[in-house]
């Protein structure tokens, strides 16, 4: 099995993550869930002027930045993960459902796959749960 292709995802990921995070930043926290015809992405980052984690849907709004560059990485974003859990199934392993990708300003990542079947889960109760779970403390010891 060759999972030296599928390494090459995860700094291309982070590098992305920078480009869409207008401000330093000491960590971020992204959930993404990939399935046939379906995928989603969003993260929180932690600024490193404030405490406060700031939700990726809300960059825009916060900040004045090109719109229409901010959705390339976006998509550029769901894309790398799509084809990550592509290289999964191609490497002969089993496809995750979803995935915890964290990351510090160090360049420490850590990322928890998971296998469950979730489709039948609300985006909502999916999401309320991510959030509780990972955003519930800061330091999630990358």
């Amino acid at each position: 099995m060759e999972t030296k292709k599928m390494e090459e995802f995860y700094p291309r990921i982070a590098e992305l993550l920078n480009q869409m995070i207008p401000e330093e930043w000491s960590e971020i926290l992204l959930y993404s869930e990939v399935r046939e015809g379906f995928s989603q992405v969003y993260f929180y980052y932690y600024p490193k002027a404030d405490g406060k984690p700031i939700y990726s849907l809300d960059i825009v709004d916060i900040f004045d930045i090109d719109k229409r560059n901010y959705k390339s990485l976006k998509q550029a974003l769901y894309d790398c993960f799509e084809r990550l859990w592509e290289e999964f199934k191609i490497q002969g392993q089993e496809p995750w459902t979803n995935l915890t990708f964290l990351l510090d300003s160090e360049g420490k990542m850590k990322i928890d796959y998971n296998y469950d079947d979730i489709s039948q889960i609300s985006p909502v109760e999916k999401q309320d749960k991510w959030e509780a779970k990972y955003l519930g403390y800061k330091n999630c010891a990358i």
